[in-house]
Protein backbone atom coordinates (compact mmCIF):
# COMPACT_ATOMS: atom_id res chain seq x y z
CA UNK A 1 0.00 0.00 0.00
CA UNK A 2 3.09 2.27 0.90
CA UNK A 3 4.22 1.60 -2.73
CA UNK A 4 0.98 2.70 -4.55
CA UNK A 5 0.66 5.74 -2.66
CA UNK A 6 3.69 6.34 -3.99
CA UNK A 7 2.87 5.90 -7.54
CA UNK A 8 -0.33 7.82 -6.92
CA UNK A 9 1.68 10.91 -5.55
CA UNK A 10 3.76 10.89 -8.12
CA UNK A 11 0.69 10.28 -11.02
CA UNK A 12 -0.64 13.38 -9.06
CA UNK A 13 2.43 15.57 -9.43
CA UNK A 14 2.02 14.77 -13.36
CA UNK A 15 -1.75 16.22 -13.39
CA UNK A 16 -0.64 19.09 -11.98
CA UNK A 17 1.99 19.50 -14.19
CA UNK A 18 -0.43 19.55 -17.05
CA UNK A 19 -2.98 21.87 -15.33
CA UNK A 20 -0.12 24.56 -13.84
CA UNK A 21 1.39 24.35 -18.23
CA UNK A 22 -2.08 25.27 -19.44
CA UNK A 23 -2.38 28.16 -16.45
CA UNK A 24 0.76 29.93 -17.93
CA UNK A 25 -1.21 29.17 -21.30
CA UNK A 26 -4.46 30.62 -20.42
CA UNK A 27 -1.82 33.80 -19.48
CA UNK A 28 -0.59 34.20 -22.88
CA UNK A 29 -4.75 34.19 -24.46
CA UNK A 30 -5.34 36.84 -22.39
CA UNK A 31 -2.31 38.71 -23.92
CA UNK A 32 -4.23 37.72 -27.61
CA UNK A 33 -6.83 40.33 -27.01
CA UNK A 34 -4.67 42.49 -25.72
CA UNK A 35 -2.17 42.28 -28.96
CA UNK A 36 -5.44 43.07 -31.18
CA UNK A 37 -6.62 45.66 -29.29
CA UNK A 38 -6.20 48.64 -31.94
CA UNK A 39 -7.33 46.65 -34.29
CA UNK A 40 -10.32 45.99 -32.89
CA UNK A 41 -10.70 49.32 -31.48
CA UNK A 42 -9.93 50.32 -34.83
CA UNK A 43 -12.17 48.79 -36.63
CA UNK A 44 -15.42 49.71 -33.85
CA UNK A 45 -14.52 53.19 -34.18
CA UNK A 46 -14.64 53.64 -37.62
CA UNK A 47 -18.40 51.80 -37.32
CA UNK A 48 -19.47 54.11 -34.63
CA UNK A 49 -18.32 57.00 -35.49
CA UNK A 50 -20.67 59.72 -36.89
CA UNK A 51 -24.28 59.13 -37.89
CA UNK A 52 -24.70 55.08 -37.64
CA UNK A 53 -26.90 53.62 -40.42
CA UNK A 54 -28.06 50.22 -39.72
CA UNK A 55 -25.65 48.30 -41.72
CA UNK A 56 -22.78 49.54 -39.83
CA UNK A 57 -24.82 49.28 -36.34
CA UNK A 58 -25.03 45.61 -37.29
CA UNK A 59 -21.41 44.88 -38.37
CA UNK A 60 -20.88 46.70 -34.52
CA UNK A 61 -22.18 44.15 -33.36
CA UNK A 62 -20.96 41.59 -35.29
CA UNK A 63 -17.46 42.44 -34.38
CA UNK A 64 -18.43 43.15 -30.42
CA UNK A 65 -19.76 39.36 -30.73
CA UNK A 66 -16.53 38.07 -32.03
CA UNK A 67 -14.31 39.27 -29.38
CA UNK A 68 -16.88 38.55 -27.11
CA UNK A 69 -16.49 34.70 -27.85
CA UNK A 70 -13.41 34.74 -27.67
CA UNK A 71 -13.25 36.01 -24.19
CA UNK A 72 -16.26 34.31 -22.98
CA UNK A 73 -14.20 30.48 -24.34
CA UNK A 74 -11.57 32.04 -22.24
CA UNK A 75 -13.79 32.12 -19.35
CA UNK A 76 -14.45 29.12 -19.57
CA UNK A 77 -10.98 27.92 -19.37
CA UNK A 78 -10.72 30.09 -16.54
CA UNK A 79 -13.41 28.43 -14.28
CA UNK A 80 -12.12 24.68 -15.46
CA UNK A 81 -8.83 25.45 -14.02
CA UNK A 82 -10.13 27.08 -10.80
CA UNK A 83 -12.60 23.80 -10.37
CA UNK A 84 -9.72 21.82 -10.93
CA UNK A 85 -7.51 23.30 -8.17
CA UNK A 86 -9.99 23.47 -6.12
CA UNK A 87 -12.60 21.21 -4.38
CA UNK A 88 -15.35 20.56 -1.28
CA UNK A 89 -14.58 19.53 2.17
CA UNK A 90 -17.26 17.97 3.96
CA UNK A 91 -16.76 18.61 8.00
CA UNK A 92 -18.35 16.76 10.77
CA UNK A 93 -18.30 18.22 14.08
CA UNK A 94 -20.37 17.87 17.45
CA UNK A 95 -22.68 20.27 16.26
CA UNK A 96 -23.88 19.44 12.52
CA UNK A 97 -21.41 19.57 9.44
CA UNK A 98 -20.38 22.38 7.27
CA UNK A 99 -18.80 22.87 3.87
CA UNK A 100 -15.69 24.70 3.25
CA UNK A 101 -13.42 25.02 0.22
CA UNK A 102 -10.02 23.69 -0.02
CA UNK A 103 -7.28 23.09 -2.65
CA UNK A 104 -7.74 19.83 -4.37
CA UNK A 105 -4.44 18.51 -2.81
CA UNK A 106 -5.39 17.54 0.77
CA UNK A 107 -3.13 17.35 3.84
CA UNK A 108 -1.31 14.65 5.05
CA UNK A 109 -1.20 12.87 8.40
CA UNK A 110 0.58 9.55 9.50
CA UNK A 111 -2.02 6.77 9.16
CA UNK A 112 -3.70 6.01 12.94
CA UNK A 113 -2.89 2.17 12.44
CA UNK A 114 1.10 2.94 11.63
CA UNK A 115 1.69 2.85 15.43
CA UNK A 116 1.26 0.90 18.31
CA UNK A 117 -0.38 1.87 21.57
CA UNK A 118 2.80 3.56 23.22
CA UNK A 119 3.77 5.23 20.14
CA UNK A 120 1.06 6.59 19.07
CA UNK A 121 0.15 8.39 22.56
CA UNK A 122 4.25 9.82 21.86
CA UNK A 123 2.90 11.03 18.90
CA UNK A 124 -0.07 12.66 19.71
CA UNK A 125 1.52 14.54 22.85
CA UNK A 126 4.33 15.60 20.35
CA UNK A 127 1.41 16.89 18.12
CA UNK A 128 -0.21 18.77 20.89
CA UNK A 129 2.85 20.08 22.26
CA UNK A 130 2.81 24.12 22.55
CA UNK A 131 6.63 24.11 20.06
CA UNK A 132 4.71 22.58 16.94
CA UNK A 133 1.60 24.04 17.43
CA UNK A 134 3.23 27.44 17.28
CA UNK A 135 4.87 26.57 14.05
CA UNK A 136 0.98 26.67 12.49
CA UNK A 137 -0.69 28.95 14.90
CA UNK A 138 1.26 32.40 15.76
CA UNK A 139 1.87 33.39 18.97
CA UNK A 140 1.04 37.25 18.67
CA UNK A 141 -2.37 38.21 19.27
CA UNK A 142 -3.32 39.31 15.81
CA UNK A 143 -2.11 36.20 14.20
CA UNK A 144 -4.65 34.41 16.51
CA UNK A 145 -7.54 36.97 15.49
CA UNK A 146 -6.50 36.21 11.82
CA UNK A 147 -7.39 32.71 12.62
CA UNK A 148 -10.36 32.87 14.85
CA UNK A 149 -12.02 34.84 11.34
CA UNK A 150 -11.29 32.24 8.84
CA UNK A 151 -13.12 29.80 11.65
CA UNK A 152 -15.75 31.99 12.24
CA UNK A 153 -16.77 32.25 8.73
CA UNK A 154 -18.02 28.61 8.60
CA UNK A 155 -20.51 27.56 11.04
CA UNK A 156 -19.80 25.52 14.28
CA UNK A 157 -15.69 25.96 13.71
CA UNK A 158 -15.37 28.80 15.67
CA UNK A 159 -12.47 28.31 18.88
CA UNK A 160 -14.76 29.27 21.70
CA UNK A 161 -12.23 28.48 24.79
CA UNK A 162 -9.35 30.27 22.59
CA UNK A 163 -6.67 27.76 22.73
CA UNK A 164 -4.00 27.40 20.45
CA UNK A 165 -4.68 23.92 19.95
CA UNK A 166 -8.09 23.82 18.82
CA UNK A 167 -7.18 26.94 16.51
CA UNK A 168 -4.10 24.45 14.90
CA UNK A 169 -7.02 21.58 15.07
CA UNK A 170 -9.05 23.98 12.92
CA UNK A 171 -6.80 24.43 10.29
CA UNK A 172 -6.14 21.07 10.07
CA UNK A 173 -9.61 20.43 9.25
CA UNK A 174 -9.79 23.51 6.26
CA UNK A 175 -7.29 21.55 4.90
CA UNK A 176 -8.74 18.47 5.22
CA UNK A 177 -5.98 16.80 6.95
CA UNK A 178 -6.89 14.21 8.94
CA UNK A 179 -5.20 11.01 10.46
CA UNK A 180 -6.82 7.54 8.72
CA UNK A 181 -5.58 3.77 8.82
CA UNK A 182 -3.20 3.00 5.57
CA UNK A 183 -6.06 1.03 3.31
CA UNK A 184 -8.19 4.12 3.98
CA UNK A 185 -5.72 6.86 2.13
CA UNK A 186 -5.26 3.64 -0.36
CA UNK A 187 -9.80 4.60 -1.61
CA UNK A 188 -9.32 8.27 -0.55
CA UNK A 189 -6.21 8.44 -3.24
CA UNK A 190 -8.19 6.38 -5.84
CA UNK A 191 -11.15 8.56 -5.95
CA UNK A 192 -9.21 11.13 -6.18
CA UNK A 193 -7.04 10.67 -8.73
CA UNK A 194 -10.64 9.84 -10.47
CA UNK A 195 -11.73 13.23 -9.52
CA UNK A 196 -8.57 15.05 -11.17
CA UNK A 197 -8.67 13.07 -14.32
CA UNK A 198 -11.94 13.90 -14.76
CA UNK A 199 -11.89 17.13 -14.60
CA UNK A 200 -8.48 17.25 -16.47
CA UNK A 201 -9.66 15.99 -19.29
CA UNK A 202 -12.14 18.70 -19.52
CA UNK A 203 -10.08 21.65 -18.59
CA UNK A 204 -7.40 20.70 -21.64
CA UNK A 205 -10.38 20.22 -24.35
CA UNK A 206 -11.92 23.76 -23.42
CA UNK A 207 -8.19 25.33 -23.89
CA UNK A 208 -7.96 23.62 -27.23
CA UNK A 209 -11.11 25.17 -27.83
CA UNK A 210 -10.77 28.29 -26.58
CA UNK A 211 -7.19 28.78 -28.48
CA UNK A 212 -8.54 27.60 -31.73
CA UNK A 213 -11.79 30.38 -31.55
CA UNK A 214 -9.02 33.21 -30.12
CA UNK A 215 -6.64 32.29 -33.23
CA UNK A 216 -10.07 32.71 -35.60
CA UNK A 217 -11.26 35.35 -34.11
CA UNK A 218 -7.89 37.20 -34.55
CA UNK A 219 -7.22 36.35 -37.60
CA UNK A 220 -11.56 38.02 -38.41
CA UNK A 221 -9.91 41.01 -36.61
CA UNK A 222 -6.86 41.59 -38.46
CA UNK A 223 -8.76 41.42 -41.88
CA UNK A 224 -11.34 43.49 -40.95
CA UNK A 225 -8.31 46.25 -39.22
CA UNK A 226 -6.76 45.55 -43.29
CA UNK A 227 -10.21 46.89 -44.92
CA UNK A 228 -10.67 49.97 -42.59
CA UNK A 229 -7.04 50.79 -42.87
CA UNK A 230 -6.68 53.29 -40.24
CA UNK A 231 -9.99 55.23 -41.77
CA UNK A 232 -12.15 57.49 -39.62
CA UNK A 233 -14.97 56.15 -41.24
CA UNK A 234 -15.84 53.79 -43.69
CA UNK A 235 -17.47 53.80 -47.01
CA UNK A 236 -19.52 51.12 -48.45
CA UNK A 237 -17.12 48.53 -50.27
CA UNK A 238 -15.26 48.72 -46.80
CA UNK A 239 -18.29 47.60 -45.19
CA UNK A 240 -18.96 44.96 -47.08
CA UNK A 241 -15.29 43.64 -46.95
CA UNK A 242 -16.17 43.37 -43.15
CA UNK A 243 -19.52 42.11 -43.60
CA UNK A 244 -18.23 38.88 -45.93
CA UNK A 245 -14.94 38.57 -43.04
CA UNK A 246 -17.95 37.97 -40.42
CA UNK A 247 -19.78 36.18 -42.48
CA UNK A 248 -17.31 33.26 -42.73
CA UNK A 249 -15.83 33.64 -39.47
CA UNK A 250 -18.82 32.64 -37.96
CA UNK A 251 -19.16 29.28 -39.38
CA UNK A 252 -15.04 28.82 -39.03
CA UNK A 253 -15.44 29.30 -36.02
CA UNK A 254 -18.66 26.58 -35.35
CA UNK A 255 -16.32 24.23 -37.53
CA UNK A 256 -13.13 24.96 -35.48
CA UNK A 257 -14.62 24.77 -31.61
CA UNK A 258 -17.06 21.43 -32.37
CA UNK A 259 -13.61 19.94 -34.11
CA UNK A 260 -12.06 18.53 -30.62
CA UNK A 261 -15.34 16.85 -29.93
CA UNK A 262 -14.98 15.33 -33.95
CA UNK A 263 -11.28 14.32 -33.09
CA UNK A 264 -12.38 11.99 -30.13
CA UNK A 265 -15.18 10.74 -31.73
CA UNK A 266 -12.88 9.24 -34.75
CA UNK A 267 -10.54 8.24 -32.41
CA UNK A 268 -13.07 6.41 -30.71
CA UNK A 269 -14.00 4.57 -34.25
CA UNK A 270 -10.47 4.04 -35.15
CA UNK A 271 -10.70 1.95 -31.89
CA UNK A 272 -13.65 -0.04 -33.17
CA UNK A 273 -16.96 2.05 -31.53
CA UNK A 274 -19.50 1.29 -33.65
CA UNK A 275 -21.33 4.29 -32.09
CA UNK A 276 -20.07 7.45 -30.06
CA UNK A 277 -22.26 9.62 -27.44
CA UNK A 278 -19.52 11.97 -26.83
CA UNK A 279 -21.62 15.16 -28.08
CA UNK A 280 -24.08 14.13 -25.59
CA UNK A 281 -21.54 14.74 -22.48
CA UNK A 282 -22.44 18.29 -21.28
CA UNK A 283 -19.14 18.72 -19.59
CA UNK A 284 -17.59 18.29 -22.96
CA UNK A 285 -19.96 20.06 -25.43
CA UNK A 286 -20.74 23.23 -23.12
CA UNK A 287 -18.66 25.33 -24.95
CA UNK A 288 -19.53 24.53 -28.57
CA UNK A 289 -23.25 25.42 -27.41
CA UNK A 290 -22.50 29.00 -26.47
CA UNK A 291 -20.43 29.81 -29.57
CA UNK A 292 -22.44 28.11 -31.75
CA UNK A 293 -25.32 30.58 -30.30
CA UNK A 294 -23.26 33.67 -30.23
CA UNK A 295 -21.81 32.59 -34.06
CA UNK A 296 -25.41 32.29 -35.59
CA UNK A 297 -26.32 35.70 -33.47
CA UNK A 298 -23.69 37.43 -35.60
CA UNK A 299 -23.99 35.44 -38.97
CA UNK A 300 -27.08 37.30 -38.80
CA UNK A 301 -25.93 40.44 -38.41
CA UNK A 302 -23.25 40.44 -40.92
CA UNK A 303 -25.76 38.88 -43.50
CA UNK A 304 -28.50 41.42 -43.21
CA UNK A 305 -26.04 44.15 -43.13
CA UNK A 306 -24.79 42.58 -46.70
CA UNK A 307 -27.78 42.41 -48.09
CA UNK A 308 -28.69 46.18 -46.99
CA UNK A 309 -25.50 47.35 -48.45
CA UNK A 310 -26.15 45.41 -51.72
CA UNK A 311 -30.07 46.89 -51.76
CA UNK A 312 -29.22 50.82 -50.86
CA UNK A 313 -26.20 51.47 -51.98
CA UNK A 314 -24.12 51.47 -55.09
CA UNK A 315 -22.15 48.83 -56.66
CA UNK A 316 -19.93 47.07 -59.61
CA UNK A 317 -20.06 43.99 -61.32
CA UNK A 318 -17.26 43.06 -59.72
CA UNK A 319 -18.31 44.06 -55.93
CA UNK A 320 -21.70 42.20 -56.63
CA UNK A 321 -20.19 38.87 -57.59
CA UNK A 322 -17.97 39.02 -54.71
CA UNK A 323 -20.76 39.81 -52.09
CA UNK A 324 -22.80 36.90 -54.11
CA UNK A 325 -20.06 34.28 -53.62
CA UNK A 326 -19.48 35.25 -50.16
CA UNK A 327 -22.78 34.95 -49.40
CA UNK A 328 -23.29 31.32 -51.13
CA UNK A 329 -20.12 30.09 -49.91
CA UNK A 330 -21.22 31.17 -45.97
CA UNK A 331 -24.59 30.10 -46.56
CA UNK A 332 -23.35 26.46 -47.34
CA UNK A 333 -20.61 25.99 -44.79
CA UNK A 334 -23.05 27.28 -42.37
CA UNK A 335 -25.25 24.89 -43.33
CA UNK A 336 -23.18 21.89 -43.75
CA UNK A 337 -22.84 22.92 -39.84
CA UNK A 338 -25.71 22.31 -38.74
CA UNK A 339 -26.29 19.13 -40.85
CA UNK A 340 -23.35 17.40 -39.70
CA UNK A 341 -24.19 16.58 -36.18
CA UNK A 342 -27.50 15.25 -37.59
CA UNK A 343 -25.72 12.80 -39.52
CA UNK A 344 -23.10 12.01 -36.87
CA UNK A 345 -26.16 10.99 -34.53
CA UNK A 346 -27.89 8.98 -37.27
CA UNK A 347 -24.91 6.63 -37.95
Amino acid sequence: MRGFLQRCEVRLSTMHRVATALLSGAGILVLLPAVERDSFLQVLRSLLVGPIPASRGLLAAAVVLSIGLALTVLWFVIVELTRFYFHANHIVHTDGEVFTPRFTLTGLRLPDDELGSTNDAVYEASHGSTPNVALLVPSNRRGRERIDRQLAAYPGMAVEDGGDLARAQGLFDLAASRRRPLVEEVVKVEYGIVRHMLRLQVVVLRYVKALLVVVATSLATYVCAAAVNGQATVSAPEQRWIAATMMMWAPLVVVLVTSPVRWLENLLRTEGAAHTAVHHDAELTQVEKIATRVAAVAWVCAVIAMIDLLVRRDITDQGLIGCIVSLVASTVIGALVLIAPQRRRTR
